[in-house]
């Protein structure tokens, strides 16, 4: 590929990640948000129970997501500086 060509998929995947840091750091703000607002499932239904774990494994899913992106984010940036410094 060229330069140019690299430079400019470089830059995408830095804005498509980017995008996804901000969805999913929105839908973690929502999700934090939400579940103090949950009552506790000790006697609820098994599918409201299920439901309460699977938002707690959630939101382990989007913190480590968001984590992800931003490694992925400033991996993409050192390699676009490299090629605009080469």
């Amino acid at each position: 590929m060229k330069t140019n060509s690299i430079q400019k998929a470089y830059q995408q995947m830095i804005d498509w990640n980017k995008y996804r840091l901000e969805q999913n750091t929105e839908s973690l703000t929502k999700l934090i948000a939400l579940l103090p607002e949950l009552p506790e499932p000790d006697q609820a239904d098994p599918v409201y129970q299920a439901d309460i774990d699977d938002l707690l494994s959630l939101k382990i899913i989007y913190e480590t997501g968001i984590r992800n992106f931003e490694s992925k984010i400033d991996k993409y940036s050192e390699l676009l500086d490299e090629l605009k410094e080469s």
